[in-house]
């Protein structure tokens, strides 16, 4: 049997803590390569060397596969988030443009207004006085109204201060000052025949036609 001396149990303990300083120093190394993978890639992991045992330098240690292979799916990963985020910013950026405003035409309604019945106008005859004289309804006008043959401020209208309701009483449309000075003249003389000159008392008074 071979004995054991002291300079063999410090050869196996410094044996022993030699591969165990390399283990040490092998994790440390493995950890610095996780780390820089981590920020540059699987393209730099795949590249890096690690120590083994044995201080030869190894491309493909088994202990790596492990974390490579997850950095990897990572890097998968996040290349799909990316092109999935890409996609929903495309989506977001594409406007479609707003259909063209609808155009609607209207038809131009045209208003006709319809015309008097016209008035039918007796001849001027006689002086200042008679009904049938033209000078006679311009005196009697100028004292009414001013001589304004299309006052229409109301209640009284026309060059003559007919009230509407008179108006309408003798079968007439309308208004009194829409219509010309002549056939104002004319109903003038239809009212005068009814009812004389007190129609328009105090002008006639002024004027001595009663």
């Amino acid at each position: 049997m071979a004995e054991w001396t002291g300079d063999d149990v410090f050869n196996d303990a410094e044996a022993d803590e030699d591969r165990q300083r390399r283990k040490d120093i092998r994790r440390s190394l493995l950890g610095t390569v996780a780390g820089v993978a981590m920020l540059l890639g699987p393209i730099v992991l795949a590249n890096a060397v690690v120590p083994d045992d044995d201080g030869d330098v190894r491309a493909d240690d088994e202990s790596a596969a492990p974390v490579i292979t997850a950095l990897q799916n990572r890097e998968t990963t996040r290349e799909a988030d990316q092109a999935r985020a890409g996609a929903a910013l495309s989506m977001r950026t594409t406007t479609t443009a707003p259909p063209p405003p609808e155009t609607t035409t209207t038809e131009a309604t045209t208003t006709t207004t319809e015309a008097h019945e016209p008035i039918p106008v007796p001849p001027n005859s006689g002086g200042f006085g008679d009904p049938h004289s033209y000078e006679t309804w311009d005196a009697l006008a100028q004292c009414e109204s001013g001589g304004n043959w299309e006052y229409s401020a109301g209640p009284y209208y026309g060059g003559l201060q007919f009230s509407l309701s008179t108006w309408r009483g003798m079968g007439l449309d309308g208004y009194p000052y829409e219509y010309s000075r002549e056939e104002q003249i004319a109903a003038g003389i239809r009212l005068q025949e009814s009812s004389g000159w007190n129609a328009w008392p105090a002008c006639s008074r002024k004027l001595g036609l009663l």
